[in-house]
């Protein structure tokens, strides 16, 4: 009699054993975490194929350069299957094949992409904190090479038009989880961020961060806590990009969903045009802000930011304590904020609730001094103040010229912390 198969291997050995027959018979891919499978992987994109697929590997693979994807191809894992970049590597993981002049019809489906940023080089933007008592790189050569062209982005997609990013975990980037510049028709959905490590301090850690040029794009769906903005749109970001200036428009933010999170999601103007952005269902904790319209360079002769139509709706959202070692104390912002030195067309919040157990000394909605705005609508909002201290709503130190707020509900419930929400 023949002995079943599942009776000879336990489940999990049975899988290791089957992935590796895959990985055999599809050539000369390893995935055992060991060898470097650069570039087997390469080859395959590099055929040209509208899909390829890597299948589940016995461990992990490992990569030790940045990954090209080109034009009408897709890079698909399964969603539990790790990339790991091989240490000292110091690059970018995966970005598209040619980021000049640009590209049509990527996507990259699946996976946990793993920076490992404690075995990479620190982050180029902190590099006067390494050799701190808090410095996670001890081990890194005072001599060591500093990378060219590598701004810590764990992806990297540039002019591309006919963009898909969906059921990927990013985790441990050097900074930026992804970022993208000039993307155009785009869909980001179903990201897990998971950020346990830092190199050197909690800092400059963006989960998805887009830069100017980025239009008509719908992003849904992202779980976890970054270590600066959770989703940040900049129109000006002078230090890492060819688009400075250039506009970011019609996007729709549908869920965002983060505890002890630096911020959900930035809008960041000098002089280039943000509009028509829609932020819908973020639920979480936020030690900065959990909105926040932005013009950032208050140091600078930078020109003021502009912003319109932008919509912010059905958010549930409070305030949290900062964790510790981050880069520097942080003093703590509105759950909405508009900064000074902005012109703001149209601005439009309903559906707003603040659950707030932790820090009810900054406001719900807060507009800096100098700020400009033509018309601000607040409506069908909720505030909950669950501390024994005194809690604003909404503190203008602006300019607003139509102020429309009506339908405001207050609530004061001392002592009675949310579970999972507390500080």
């Amino acid at each position: 009699m023949n002995t079943p198969v599942h009776r000879l291997f336990p489940v999990a050995l049975a899988a290791t054993v089957l992935s590796a027959a895959v990985l055999a018979a599809d050539g000369d891919l390893v995935g055992d975490g060991v060898h470097d499978d650069t570039a087997a992987i390469q080859r395959r994109l590099d055929s040209g194929a509208a899909c390829v697929y890597l299948p589940p590997p016995p461990k992990e693979y490992l990569i030790s350069s940045t990954l090209r994807v080109g034009s009408g191809q897709e890079l698909r894992l399964d969603r539990f299957t790790r990339v790991r970049l091989a240490p000292k590597s110091s690059c970018t993981m995966i970005a598209n094949r040619d980021p000049v002049r640009g590209n049509r019809n990527v996507a990259v489906t699946g996976g946990v992409w793993d920076n490992d940023n404690l075995r990479q080089y620190p982050a180029l933007w902190l590099e006067k904190h390494v050799g701190q008592p808090y410095s996670a790189v001890k081990e890194l050569p005072p001599a060591a090479e500093r990378p060219k062209g590598y701004d810590g982005f764990l992806m990297d997609f540039r002019r591309v038009d006919g963009f898909t990013l969906r059921g990927v975990t990013l985790r441990n980037p050097t900074t930026f989880g992804f970022r993208g510049e000039r993307l155009s028709n785009f869909v980001v959905d179903d990201v897990t961020f998971d950020y346990e490590t830092f190199n050197p301090v909690r800092a400059c850690m963006d989960g998805i961060h887009f830069d100017g040029g980025s239009h008509h794009g719908r992003i849904t769906n992202l779980r976890g806590a970054c270590w600066d903005d959770l989703l940040a749109f900049n129109s000006n970001d002078t230090d890492h990009t060819d688009a400075e200036g250039e506009p970011i428009s019609d996007i729709v933010v549908d869920g965002v969903f983060s505890v002890g999170c630096h911020s959900a999601v930035r809008l960041l103007s000098t002089g280039g045009d943000v509009r028509n952005i829609t932020i819908r269902n973020i639920h979480g904790t936020f030690y900065r802000y959990a909105v926040g319209l932005t013009h950032f360079f208050a140091w600078t002769d930078r020109p003021r930011g502009r912003f319109d139509n932008i919509v912010i709706e059905n958010c549930t959202v409070a305030k949290c304590l900062q964790p510790s070692n981050c880069v520097a104390k942080l003093a703590p912002m509105e759950v909405v904020r508009i900064e000074g030195r902005l012109d703001v067309g149209s601005v439009r919040i309903s559906g707003l609730v603040r659950d707030e157990s932790a820090v009810p000394e900054v406001p719900t909605i807060g507009i800096g001094r100098g700020a400009k705005v033509e018309s601000l609508v607040i409506r069908d909002s909720t505030q909950i103040n669950r501390t024994d201290r005194s809690m604003t709503f909404l503190r203008n130190e602006g300019e607003v010229k139509c102020l429309d707020v009506e339908r405001i509900r207050f609530v004061s419930q001392p002592g009675a912390n949310i579970p999972g929400y507390a500080p």
